[in-house]
């Protein structure tokens, strides 16, 4: 069995940061897991945590201070691999921008900041801040973009930054960005007054960007492109993503590289009259498409619907896929013409092994209703009620690998338990170990954690408690729990908790942003 080892590690870093440390009395940092608490007064504070690989991490958070030209002062720590602090700094933002984006390449981590939200600015002002991981040299881009206009895609490579920016209802752009020059360039994504991107990534091998964007020929039809671009906006080569059918529409959309080829893989949707869910929105997804395209061309694309699934009943239940069998068999039907539509949310495409493999999110909003008594206008007594959102339910995850042609080889797929966000990011992370995946995520303060080798299970999901920093300690609540992998075998796990320990005289509760080195072995 995976198992998790815990070593707790308490740093001041900050002003108010009390320092306890249980440090070896060598001196020394055996390569075990450490963890780090900071007070926190709600779960609505801004602390981040970008992973560095080997060379630590950076924790960030959004100060109270400000400038004399009413900027506000972001603090930025980085932490090596044992935890300890290496450097603190700040730099001033503007007031009205918040934490969108971040990329990692060679020594640097580069961060994307925009609006959030409305702003009283009347200039759309984004900035992109560099930060050399081991000593701390920070460098500041700042540019804009049109009133309206949103960065929904952040790509850096070789000196470039590109980004991707829709305006609802409008043309989207790319804005190119010569970062050491200071110099910003940005051109239309192509022809049309509706066209979005929808996924971008820089070239590693050319001063190149590939995209998927989509361009609205009519209410109900959007057609699907892949674009590259040079740093000028020409467009050096643009392939039409055909869907074959006109009820179907692609709801997301994942591009990955093999040699000599692409694959385009994704959801989509369809609305015909077989829909088994009556009030299905443009968003939720009936199944998984691939689609291969070598040079200009498309090759072919294939429909996998979620019924169809070698896990299937795993993920969206057995007594669902009967009732449509018995529905298709009495119809003389296949049960392909029929859907559960579901909102999933899709990772980056990962290429093992000469597979594609494709990881997506299955969740749904969760609601709870409250009542209250009120009073007509003679005094008499009713009950109001109405629905409060609670966050996204993420309920399962599903795996599935690809050959070249598109082919789907095998699925699999995790259970998530007591997982609610506000935040539609990814929960699960995948680790290839060896000849296996390793699927696993955080919940109530627990790794949830399983094994497979492509359609079979070699462990199947098991949970592993967070150790917290004294052994009188008892978890309360977690919210915000993330697990990102870090480098190696070595994880990171942060959030907020609330601890109680009853042993304290006073203080016995307390509200923490904590961060821990996790390591998983066999």
């Amino acid at each position: 069995m995976w198992r998790l080892t815990i070593l707790l590690f308490i740093l001041a870093g900050f002003p108010g940061i009390t320092a306890i440390s249980q440090k070896p009395a060598d001196n020394s940092y055996p390569d075990k897991p450490l963890r780090i608490e900071i007070p926190a007064r709600s779960v609505n504070e801004t602390y981040r945590i970008i992973p560095c690989g080997t060379n630590g991490l950076i924790m960030f958070f959004r100060s109270q201070e400000t400038t004399e030209d009413a900027r506000v002062k972001w603090y930025f720590t980085c932490y090596d691999t044992n935890l300890q602090q290496v450097w603190v700094k700040s730099v001033p933002l503007f007031g009205d921008q918040d934490y969108r984006f971040y990329q990692n390449w060679k020594d640097t981590s580069a961060l994307l900041f925009g609006h959030a939200g409305k702003s009283k600015n009347p200039e759309n002002y984004f900035e992109i801040l560099r930060i050399v991981q081991q000593n701390g040299t920070m460098v500041l881009n700042t540019g804009t973009i049109e009133p309206g206009a949103v960065v929904d895609a952040f790509g850096v490579e070789k000196g470039l930054a590109w980004l991707g920016v829709n305006v609802r209802g409008q043309a989207g752009k790319i804005v190119n960005i010569r970062l050491k020059k200071g110099i910003n360039k940005e051109f239309s994504l192509g022809n049309g007054n509706q066209i979005a991107v929808l996924w971008m990534k820089p070239d590693t091998a050319s001063v190149t960007l590939s995209a998927i964007v989509g361009r609205q020929v009519t209410k109900k039809n959007t057609e699907y492109y892949l674009v590259r671009y040079d740093t000028n906006g020409t467009i050096m080569r643009e392939v039409l993503v055909g869907t074959q059918a006109s009820e179907r529409t692609l709801t997301q959309v994942k591009v990955a590289g093999f040699p000599g080829a692409e694959m385009i893989l994704g959801s989509y949707g369809q609305g015909f009259s077989g829909s088994a869910q009556k009030n299905r929105t443009v968003d939720e997804s009936t199944g998984f498409f691939a689609s291969p395209v070598r040079g200009t061309t498309q090759k072919s694309i294939s429909f996998y619907n979620f019924l169809e699934l070698h896990h299937a009943s795993s993920i969206v239940g057995e007594n669902d896929i009967m009732n449509l069998k018995k529905k298709a068999l009495k119809k003389k039907k296949s049960l392909s013409e029929y859907s559960l539509d579901y909102s999933v949310l899709m990772h980056e495409i990962i290429v093992k092994d000469n597979q594609c493999i494709l990881t997506a999110e299955f969740f749904s909003p969760q609601y709870h209703t409250e009542s209250f008594t009120d009073f007509d206008f003679y005094g008499r007594p009713y009950t109001n009620s109405y629905s409060v959102f609670d966050g996204y339910r993420f309920y399962n995850t599903v795996v599935a690998g690809f050959d070249p042609e598109g082919k789907l080889l095998w699925d699999n797929y995790i259970e998530m338990r007591n997982l609610v966000s506000f935040d539609l990011t990814p929960k699960v992370v995948m680790y290839p170990s060896g000849n296996d995946l390793v699927l696993c995520y955080v919940s109530d303060g627990k790794i949830g954690s399983k094994i497979i080798r492509d359609s079979t299970v070699v462990e199947k999901l098991d949970f592993s408690g967070i150790e917290l920093l004294n052994p009188d300690d008892k978890l309360l609540a977690e919210t915000k729990g993330t697990l990102l992998h870090w480098y190696g075998n070595y994880f990171l796990s942060y959030g907020y908790q609330d601890i109680k320990n009853i042993a304290l005289e006073a203080n016995n509760k307390r509200l923490v942003f904590y961060f821990s080195k996790l390591r998983f072995e066999k």
